[in-house]
């Protein structure tokens, strides 16, 4: 089974959330929630500290099977 990764950035401060953003598909889950991590991580520094610390950002991650059609 493969897993999409779904990833989204929001804000403690606002309670908003930015859209759902793909981070593509992966073979296992392991593979997914690793990505995610590490996607987790290449996003807050793209971010900022100044804006990350001022807006209360943080990101989130699910890994969602693929459900073949």
């Amino acid at each position: 089974m493969k897993f999409v990764l779904i990833m989204k950035i929001c804000s403690a401060l606002s309670g908003n959330c930015l859209p759902e953003h793909n981070g593509g598909v992966h073979d296992t889950w392991y593979d997914c929630a690793a990505a995610g991590s590490l996607n987790t991580l290449n996003a807050m520094a793209e971010l900022g500290r100044e804006d990350v610390n001022k807006r209360k950002l943080f990101v989130t991650f699910k890994c969602d099977p693929v459900i073949d059609a």
